[in-house]
């Protein structure tokens, strides 16, 4: 790593305990600090990249070297071969000195991006342009950006499926061809509709997310004599009941219960969200019914009822930022180094896998999110925006100490990547908003959930399922709008 950090890091028959070392978060659910709708002007050069190939090829004298150089100079970067570079050299005269528009809740000039975005300037000469939008405005302020004829070029679908759907342009109507090995085609295959695709992302791309770990406060349990997750890891005891014991212990010592644990996130893992998308059907069902549904949410509840977990849609990550608790099961953003938890003192976290379900069940990785982007119906600059995500998306063009909070971290989020399902969609809140037009998750939905008792649940799911299948009839259907 550039920066001198203290980690401690585990590896044991292939499984990953990570000490976490990086800079500042925040507490908002979002991914990044983004709270407003903001249109950042071309011509400054803190906002865009800017520049053309040829301008850069009057400052070099070949802009073969030139760009081989941009694409690996200095920190961690694999660098990409030569014939993903020569697609990138060779791009069409024309996108020369045009720009993409790129809407996004995160500032990629700030971040770990920035000199990629710079770089694919310097190469191709097509500029890059963002527009910040909130997370939580999103699709509302893009669909009003499209029925004003200023659509971006580029946008994100992070669990926005299907309401990001009729944003988007099919990608078999653009030069992106979808077949190439270099996407994930399971991605592809998710969000192809009546034959057309409309999404990508790139296996163990940059921007690859999803997956699932536990974190914890190793001072928290090393000061009150609590055996630590990676105690129970050492000695292949680290299952979902050794979990529970440790937030029970927790309990004890911290102000709110022993551990957070996002709701969707354990239910996905564990056994099922409460709604499933089915690629191959292109439709939404319900899971309030089945078995090992109710099994895990009824655990779940029980934990609540006793005091020892909080249960929400985000884990409720702010009272383990503020060591009001002492462990959170949640996704993997927190190993990123402008993800979650930065606040802390990075010396006291340590990141670990999922807990089995059992000592003799198969490791869990979590669920794959879908996180994926497309090209925006009305876009002025399609091809530039196909360039732009091969380019954007791939990790040999990071370095990745930028990336990652330290190289264990690294290394856990890869194991995920590998491993987690990625044939399964998330998108609960998203189907619940289309009817409540305002996020909440289940409990937007099923409120009794919130406060009911184990004893319970069975009555609080029913009292809601006519709202919940609604919600699916009319996911349903935009997908079929779609055909």
């Amino acid at each position: 790593m550039k920066k001198s950090q203290k980690v401690a890091a585990l590896l044991l028959s292939g499984l990953l305990l990570v000490s976490a070392a990086g800079c500042k978060s925040s507490k908002d659910k979002n991914e990044s600090w983004v709270t407003s709708y903001i249109e950042i002007d071309d011509g400054t050069d803190s906002q865009a990249s800017t520049g053309s190939k040829t301008d850069k090829k009057n400052n070099n004298s070949s802009k073969n070297n030139q760009s081989k150089s941009s694409s690996n100079k200095g920190g961690n970067k694999t660098g990409a071969n030569s014939a993903e570079m020569s697609y990138f050299e060779n791009a069409p005269a024309k996108l020369d000195g045009t720009t993409v528009h790129f809407a996004t809740w995160i500032d990629h000039n700030r971040n770990e991006s920035a000199q990629v975005i710079a770089d694919f300037t310097d190469i191709t000469g097509i500029k890059v342009k963002l527009t910040t939008i909130a997370q939580t405005d999103y699709i509302s302020k893009l669909t009003g950006l499209v029925a004003a004829g200023e659509s971006p070029d580029v946008i994100v679908n992070n669990g926005e499926w299907p309401k990001v759907l009729p944003l988007l342009k099919p990608l078999n109507e653009t030069i992106l061809n979808t077949k190439d090995t270099f996407w994930d085609q399971d991605i592809v295959k998710m969000y192809t509709v009546n034959g057309k695709p409309y999404l990508v992302n790139v296996r163990n791309g940059a921007w690859d997310m999803g997956g699932a770990c536990v974190v914890y406060n190793k001072r928290i349990f090393e000061d009150n004599g609590i055996g630590t997750p990676s105690l129970y890891y050492q000695e292949g005891r680290w299952t979902l009941d050794n979990f529970f014991k440790c937030a029970k212990e927790l309990k004890k010592v911290t102000k709110d219960g022993g551990v957070g644990i996002e709701l969707n996130t354990f239910l996905a893992a564990y056994s099922s969200s409460i709604i499933s998308y089915d690629s191959a059907s292109q439709s939404f069902k319900s899971n309030i019914n089945d078995a090992k549904f109710n099994s895990t949410l009824q655990r779940l509840i029980e934990a609540r009822d006793a005091g020892y977990a909080n249960v929400t849609d985000d884990g409720t990550r702010y009272l383990f930022e503020d060591e009001r608790i002492g462990m959170l099961l949640c996704g993997t953003y927190g190993l990123r180094k402008t993800g979650w938890f930065n606040q802390l003192d990075q010396d006291d976290i340590e990141f670990v896998l999922l807990p089995k379900e059992t000592a003799s069940s198969a490791q869990v990785y979590g669920n794959g999110g879908g996180r994926s982007y497309g090209i925006c119906k009305g876009a002025k600059n399609a091809d530039g925006a196909a360039y732009f995500l091969r380019y954007f998306l791939n990790m040999d063009f990071y370095d990745k100490d930028e990336i990652f909070k330290n190289d264990d971290c690294a290394e856990l989020d890869k194991q995920i990547k590998a491993n987690m399902n990625r044939k399964s969609l998330v998108s609960t809140d998203t189907v619940i908003s289309i009817v409540t037009g305002a996020s909440g998750g289940i409990y937007k939905i099923f409120p009794e959930l919130k406060t009911c008792t184990a004893s319970q649940i069975s009555a609080a799911l029913k009292s809601g399922s006519n709202s919940l299948n609604a919600c699916i009839d009319r996911a349903n259907q935009m997908i079929k709008d779609a055909k």
